[in-house]
């Protein structure tokens, strides 16, 4: 199963987490894990060109080439108003995306997908 960790700041979407391996098929031929890496680097590619900010700061891939794949995007608190807006529409457009994806994969035999919403503590 993967496991797509949301962490929220308030109303914003600061990082999204997503680990594992959805088992839905053979490595490289799963479509949900494709569907879920083809989100969240389609998200880190958004947020490069629309926003400007370097992909090398906010995202991170851990398990490259194995059966167990994490990645993160951690929305930089940097740029001005609009720049903000604009990384937090991206990101809800993923978290909506990754969503939908658990929402028409997961059965009740198996849950392919698990949405974990967290929020940190607001100081």
């Amino acid at each position: 199963m993967i496991s797509v960790i949301v962490n929220r700041e308030g109303s914003s979407i600061r990082a999204i987490y997503a680990n594992g391996h959805a088992g839905y098929a053979d490595p490289g031929q799963d479509i949900i894990c494709s569907a879920v890496s083809t989100l969240l680097f389609t998200s880190a590619s958004a947020l490069e060109d629309i926003c400007g900010y370097d992909s090398e700061t906010f995202f991170q891939i851990k398990g490259e080439g194995t059966e167990d794949v994490n990645l993160r995007i951690t929305v930089p608190d940097t740029g001005d108003d609009e720049t903000k807006d604009r990384a937090q529409v991206i990101m809800r457009t993923c978290e909506l995306g990754l969503i939908g994806i658990a929402r028409d994969y997961n059965d009740s035999k198996f849950k392919y997908v698990e949405i974990i919403n967290s929020r940190t503590p607001e100081v």
